[in-house]
């Protein structure tokens, strides 16, 4: 083939593959378009308004204000992890923890504090899945700060309402102080 063609067949080459990139981006840019900036803000902020569930759950807690807890959760939420068998339902998810927190079995002192961290989110539209950790906090009078109590690991269903994510299943596992050996 004479260097003539050769440059033909490489100029036709080259726009050959320039219009293919042209088309697989303008393809791209369409994929990436309004639709799909949108869907990717909407998961953004289920991750955040999940993260500030989780925050309300020790707030609520610490604050003593059972009725808003309670409004954590689906009407027929699961609640497992504490003493005894898992819970189901709003009011029974509540009482539990009313009663487990105004009792103080342990006698310990106040103000206490419920904290969360490292949380783990996948949302699939109303619907998520989480893992994250867990710590209760209480004054260390010895040291003038503040000790740990617990730690725990939370694993958690989701699920928008109304507008709202709340938790559909909270499953609650011992981390510090380890489970006693069987």
């Amino acid at each position: 083939m004479s260097s003539h063609k050769s440059r033909i067949a490489a100029w036709c080459a080259a726009g050959i593959m320039a219009g293919l990139g042209v088309a697989l981006a303008s393809r791209f840019v369409r994929a990436a378009g309004p639709e799909s900036a949108a869907t990717r803000l909407q998961r953004v902020e289920d991750r955040q308004e999940i993260e500030e569930l989780f925050t309300a759950y020790g707030a609520t807690l610490d604050r003593r204000d059972f009725d808003a807890f309670g409004r954590l959760f689906a009407a027929d939420a699961l609640y497992a992890g504490g003493p005894g068998e898992p819970v189901k339902g709003r009011p029974a998810i509540q009482s539990l923890l009313e009663k487990q927190i105004t009792s103080n079995p342990s006698h310990l002192p106040t103000p206490d504090f419920h904290l969360f961290f490292n949380p783990s989110i996948q949302v699939d539209g109303d619907q998520a899945t989480a893992t994250s950790k867990g710590a209760y906090l209480i004054p260390d009078v010895t040291n003038n700060g503040a000790r740990i109590v617990f730690f725990v690991s939370y694993e958690d269903k989701l699920i928008r309402h109304d507008g709202h994510w709340l938790f559909a299943r909270r499953d609650i596992h011992s981390g510090i102080p380890a489970p006693p050996a069987k």
